[in-house]
């Protein structure tokens, strides 16, 4: 018989080496820090990050997979830079699918989730503090409309958007427009209005794939692939 007193459990953390790694190099790349086209070698990433090679090869093949990083014409991995045709594919497929999410949000979020929703879109004191609550707010759209279907579609598009983030905010004013639009769709969700939503998000997608392209055709006069 077990010792009820006799723990040995280890706690599991909530992620392993590798998926850290992928996070933090995902949130570097979407804060500007590791702007695209910046080579990343395998010896570098070990040095920044702390951790093994394995896990760095590892992290690596899965930032591929999510369409952040490319191989290098050189050695190694650099960040991906995107064309101006594959960022229009990028947004075509947010716009059919994102507005239906804030859609099935309303319908189906719980008044919990939705105050939770709202919270996110209030103001940030620092850049980082924003950045996350994007993230945040994202996660919990896909996680209120309960489609597992519509998740799986969206949650790696929303990687590669955000990875777009930091060039569209370059563009003038569209900080501040982003802003006015996370807060009208968040406040047509509190209305509990599908169809406010589901417009809401339409308008937001559009301004933010104009943005997205204007600054990729911006980097693309000036590094030509």
């Amino acid at each position: 018989m077990t010792d009820p007193k006799l723990d040995l459990t280890i706690d599991r953390p909530a992620e392993s080496v590798p998926e850290m790694v992928v996070r933090r190099i995902r949130d570097a790349i979407a804060a500007g820090l590791l702007p695209p086209g910046r080579q990343l070698t395998e010896r570098e990433l070990v040095e920044l990050t702390g951790v093994s090679r394995t896990s760095v090869r590892e992290a690596m093949r899965h930032l591929q997979t999510l369409g952040l990083v490319e191989p290098s014409p050189s050695r190694g991995v650099r960040v991906a830079r995107l064309g101006s045709d594959e960022v229009r594919e990028i947004y075509e497929v947010r716009d059919a699918l994102e507005p239906a999410a804030a859609e099935l949000f309303v319908l189906r979020a719980t008044d919990e989730e939705v105050a939770a929703l709202v919270e996110k879109v209030q103001p940030r004191e620092t850049g980082d503090q924003r950045l996350q609550a994007i993230y945040e707010f994202d996660e919990l759209l896909l996680a209120g409309a309960r489609n597992s279907l519509l998740k799986s579609m969206l949650e790696p598009l929303h990687t590669r958007i955000h990875a777009l983030r930091s060039l569209s905010v370059t563009i003038p004013g569209r900080h501040e427009a982003s802003a006015r639009e996370y807060l009208e769709l968040a406040e047509a969700i509190a209305a509990r209005s599908p169809e406010r939503a589901a417009e809401a998000a339409h308008r937001h997608v559009r301004a933010a794939a104009k943005a997205a392209l204007e600054a990729v055709e911006i980097l693309e006069k000036k590094h030509p692939k």
